[in-house]
């Protein structure tokens, strides 16, 4: 590994980070929500972004009517995701990156809030999906972003001090979870939400 290269280890969040896969996820809600004769909200994307499979059913279910349990609902959508593939491509900011602290042997890791059958899919869409990388699901944890649990259970599991890991993200949520694993909080550039915790944007990352 480089010795200018400041971190032990690079933590990526998925979905809309690493994987440009945002639109797809708010068309599986609109297709599977409409496949149950239901809508969602113009605010949907907004209100629950970077939130995880479980919280956003409990959202569905109290606020939207969906009655399916979380099972049903979990295979239902990602059925729905799955049915555009053409839609899940590597983030055209995040992947050079990645491949370039891949040359320089810096250990990296996904850790996603997603559920585990999401994460897998997208890693193989855009040529990830190898038996070393190591990665987190919100099926691996008690505990979902914004939790530090994922981002710690990480740093365990690549045996490196969270003070030495680094964190891309690009939500709320995903930031408060890095902040409190006591990491160093990267954020996409589409990133604008106010916030009390400190970050720095991804293109200082390699600076």
């Amino acid at each position: 590994m480089s010795n200018n290269f400041r971190f032990d280890a690079v933590f990526w969040d998925m979905d809309g980070t690493l994987v440009d896969s945002e639109p797809n996820h708010l068309r599986s809600f609109v297709d599977a929500m409409g496949a149950l004769g239901l809508t969602i909200p113009d605010d949907f994307h907004d209100r629950t972004l970077g939130m995880t499979e479980k919280d956003v059913h409990e959202y569905l279910r109290s606020d939207l009517g969906l009655e399916l349990d979380l099972v049903e609902w979990a295979q239902a959508r990602f059925e729905a995701y799955a049915a555009k593939p053409e839609m899940v491509k590597p983030h055209e900011v995040a992947f050079p990156i990645w491949e370039k602290l891949d040359e320089m042997g810096v250990q990296q890791m996904v850790v996603s809030n997603s559920d585990r059958l999401i994460v897998e899919y997208n890693l193989e869409r855009v040529g990830l999906l190898r038996p070393q990388l190591k990665t987190i699901s919100r099926n691996d944890v008690i505990k979902g972003k914004p939790d530090a649990e994922p981002y710690l259970r990480a740093a365990y599991l690549c045996e490196v001090e969270p003070s030495k890991c680094a964190v891309i993200e690009d939500s709320a949520t995903g930031l408060a979870a890095g902040f409190a694993a006591g990491m160093t909080v990267f954020m996409m550039p589409e990133f604008a939400s106010e916030t009390p915790h400190p970050y720095q944007p991804i293109a200082s990352l390699l600076g």
